[in-house]
């Protein structure tokens, strides 16, 4: 029986060790990435809900303010307040299409296994990195919209293409890359938390556990602002 030398060994333990260390961080890149997604899908829905019950009310404010400014002959502070009336009208407007539903969790693995396969950050060309940034918008698109059968068609037409990587990309080589990739990631992730509208919707959940209604109690605060205004309003056009 042939004796394997020692470096021989040695090698195989560090390629060895090299593709479980690749594994777990392509694991925890998807697992980021699913993070990321979910995140997006409630927040949009929360925006959705925080817009037809909040901004409605406030886009009606401050037109009020703008023709109260107007008539007062402020016209620096109307112009301002005309914009920022703009932007909440706009904002409301934009309410034509209701948001998808969040994802369910039996969504989350399937999406997951399908990042790890092609996440732009693992390409190793320029055209690579094209074609799967392209995969990976149409996958985010198929999670939101809750629709397995179109992840797993996408993850089909990914195997079956030229850009999915074979063995040969794969061992110690690239762990530093893969785990830079991860750092990227989850600074996406973080700055997505630390939003306003994702704050905004911790407090709201945070109220709800308490048994309150965050958004109902933003609405009634915007209601009598806008009650408020729309009665100085009235005392200056008599």
């Amino acid at each position: 029986m042939r004796r394997v030398p020692p470096e021989d060994t040695q090698r195989a333990d560090l390629v060895a060790v090299g593709e479980a260390e690749l594994a777990r961080m392509r694991d925890r890149l998807a697992e980021i990435e699913a993070e990321h997604a979910m995140l997006e899908a409630e927040l949009a829905v929360f925006e959705a809900d925080y817009t037809r019950e909040v901004v409605t009310v406030l886009a009606q404010l401050h037109d009020a303010e703008a023709r109260i400014l107007a008539l007062s002959g402020d016209r620096a502070g109307e112009r301002q307040a005309r914009e920022q009336a703009r932007r909440t009208t706009s904002q409301a407007e934009a309410l034509a299409r209701p948001p998808d539903p969040v994802p369910p969790a039996s969504l989350k693995r399937l999406f997951r296994d399908a990042a790890k396969r092609m996440h732009p950050d693992l390409a190793t060309t320029a055209e690579a990195r094209d074609h799967a940034e392209a995969f990976m918008k149409r996958l985010n698109d198929a999670y939101r919209a809750g629709d397995a059968e179109a992840i797993a068609d996408l993850v089909r037409q990914w195997d079956a293409s030229p850009f999915a990587p074979g063995p040969e990309d794969g061992g110690a080589r690239r762990v530093a890359a893969v785990q830079a990739a991860v750092a990227r990631a989850q600074r996406r992730l973080d700055e997505l938390r630390d939003s306003e509208l994702a704050r905004m919707m911790e407090r709201a959940m945070a109220s709800a556990a308490a048994g309150e209604d965050h958004i109902a109690t933003l609405r009634h605060h915007a209601e009598l602002a806008l009650a408020d205004a729309r009665a100085r309003l009235a005392r200056l056009e008599t």
